[in-house]
């Protein structure tokens, strides 16, 4: 993430840097009078306040002040107000330069301000997002920590397919979150070891659409995940929770569905064992919980997110109660 963003910082600066010579060669070549061009400067001054921030912009306007202070030096023909009058020269230019300056600032100080504010909103998100984890691994100590686990095994299976960190930051919280509708489910439902009777998976069943609802109330900051919590017990074949099938089932919830079977399988429950990493991909494989729609044997023995080919192709989810 940091590479990218300096990249678009440099990208934005020659962005700039090229506006500013552009400007600077139609007032040196194209035109007869160049001060009444001299306000195309703002243009990328502007541009680079408002995308790089004051600092920078500053220092963008205090170039294209040097450029035309040089062009002025150079020839002392060059934006004069009136034939004969010279003095006034020197006025127009500092006033120009005064207000390119006060604008850059402004329009970059404008720019970090919004930054801080989008940073607290984040930090906020976050903070938000880690206490309903929290308040979900509570219910149930089997299932301590089993949100964060899944949101690492999710991001994996994410980058592996090609999605873009915005994608994958999606899917990392909407695991996180995924079942954050059990807080409202009976606490002797979620801990029975046996089988559950009609009425109790019934109940259980209900977990994806209140968890659902309790991250729509949230607000549009969580939007995305949604339907990602709403369908992560779906199945390819359509015999989920549902009734979803193939392509219909959102790809967020698909890649959940390998991550939140995967844990269950390799973690303690109440009423079983936990098993090995190998023996997880061997049911994996096999359909019982999950299956992919791309080569099982293209697997290798590292993790459950490893890379493989197609890059693109879809996953294929077969939830299990996990």
């Amino acid at each position: 993430m940091r590479a990218r963003s300096r990249i678009r910082e440099v990208n934005t600066g020659l962005l700039v840097l090229l506006g500013i010579v552009g400007v600077t060669g139609v007032l040196n070549f194209l035109v007869p009078d160049p001060r009444a061009f001299l306000n195309l400067y703002y243009l990328p001054v502007v541009l680079g306040a408002y995308l790089l921030g004051r600092r920078r912009g500053v220092l963008w306007a205090l170039l294209a002040c040097l450029i035309v202070i040089g062009l002025a030096s150079a020839d002392e023909s060059r934006f004069i107000a009136a034939a004969g009058v010279t003095w006034t020269r020197w006025l127009d230019l500092g006033t120009w330069g005064g207000i390119l300056l006060l604008t850059a600032y402004m329009v970059g100080s404008l720019y970090e301000s919004n930054e801080a504010q989008l940073r607290e909103l984040q930090d906020a998100y976050h903070g938000v997002v880690e206490i309903m984890s929290k308040l979900i691994d509570s219910v149930d100590r089997y299932t301590e920590n089993h949100s964060g686990r899944v949101a690492e095994h999710a991001m994996r299976i994410a980058r592996d397919l090609g999605l873009s960190e915005a994608e994958v930051e999606d899917i990392r919280v909407g695991a996180i979150l995924h079942d954050i509708g059990k807080v409202d489910v009976s606490i002797d439902v979620l801990r029975k070891a046996a089988g559950l009777s009609a009425e109790e998976y019934a109940e259980m069943q209900t977990h994806v659409d209140k968890g659902a609802l309790l991250v729509r109330s949230v607000g549009g900051i969580l939007r995305h995940v949604v339907p990602m919590i709403a369908f992560h017990h779906e199945r390819w074949d359509g015999t989920g929770y549902k009734g979803l099938a193939g392509e219909a089932i959102p790809l967020g919830a698909r890649v959940i569905a390998i991550a939140d079977t995967y844990d269950a399988i390799v973690n303690d429950r109440s009423y079983r064992r936990g098993r090995t990493h190998a023996q997880a991909l061997v049911i994996i494989r096999g359909g019982q919980g999950v299956a992919v729609a791309r080569r099982a044997e293209s697997w290798p023995s590292g993790h459950v997110g490893a890379r493989s080919r197609p890059r693109n192709a879809a996953i294929r989810a077969f939830s299990d109660t996990a």
